[in-house]
């Protein structure tokens, strides 16, 4: 009688490994092309969180300085301002954080200076650990490219009060996301005021260096400025 047969011979486990690596090298590119999809449109969607924010900054006066302005110095100022309607950044329940955005995105702020605004803006690293948000970081704009002197600048002192610095403007503002690395995103996103959100193919890292946050040296200064019309017609296109 023949005796029964156990486990697999070196062949079977060759065979078996082979299948295996054919099936991973098939499956793992449509898997890492999926997930960079969806960190490109929480990207989008993102950005259209802050054009929300900021319309409710200005139609509501969010940080009483009696201007109807935008904000404008950063991302995280969004969620980190206080009202002046109780002076100073206490924070608590006494003088709280206006959160028109949330920490996540607040968090993903690039620049990682906190601007002052007459003492008025609290440390976001009071509410979490700034770092990319799905694979994306944030950054505020610093010119318009369609503007040109003093009026380029979307930072602008508009004269509120207190005196808050050029962190406002009175009709615009812009801001970018963009990936820690390609291997998170193929796109780079911008809107403005119009709330229409434009993508761009990367043609090399937008991203400079290594450090976290990036900081505004840390981003390709192409990047730092909205296109101008016909940079906006030969390299971008607008999401639905």
């Amino acid at each position: 009688m023949a005796s029964s047969r156990k486990g697999f011979t070196v062949l079977e486990v060759l065979i078996v490994i082979v299948v295996i690596g054919i099936i991973a090298a098939l499956a793992i590119p449509g898997l890492i092309s999926s997930q960079r999809s969806s960190y490109e449109r929480n990207s989008s969607t993102s950005l259209k969180t802050l054009c929300v924010a900021e319309a409710d900054f200005k139609a509501n006066d969010r940080d009483s300085n009696k201007v109807a302005d935008y904000w404008t110095a950063d991302v995280k100022g969004l969620y980190t301002m206080t009202s002046y309607s109780a002076p100073g950044n206490a924070g608590g329940t006494v003088d709280p954080p206006l959160r028109l955005i949330d920490i996540s995105i607040a968090a993903a702020d690039a620049d990682g200076v906190t601007h002052p605004a007459g003492g008025e803006n609290m440390d976001v690293t009071q509410f979490g650990v700034m770092s990319h948000k799905g694979g994306y970081w944030y950054a505020a704009l610093t010119t318009d490219s369609n503007a040109s002197g003093p009026e380029a600048s979307y930072m602008q002192d508009t004269g509120g009060i207190p005196a808050m610095g050029s962190v406002h403007n009175i009709n615009k503002y812009g801001f970018i996301s963009f990936p820690e690395s390609p291997s998170f995103g193929k796109y780079v996103f911008i809107v403005n005021e119009n709330a229409a959100v434009f993508r761009s193919a990367l043609t090399t890292n937008v991203r400079l260096g290594i450090a976290v946050p990036p900081g505004t040296t840390g981003i390709l200064g192409t990047y730092k400025a909205w296109p101008d019309d016909a940079g906006i017609k030969s390299w971008w296109s607008k999401l639905d």
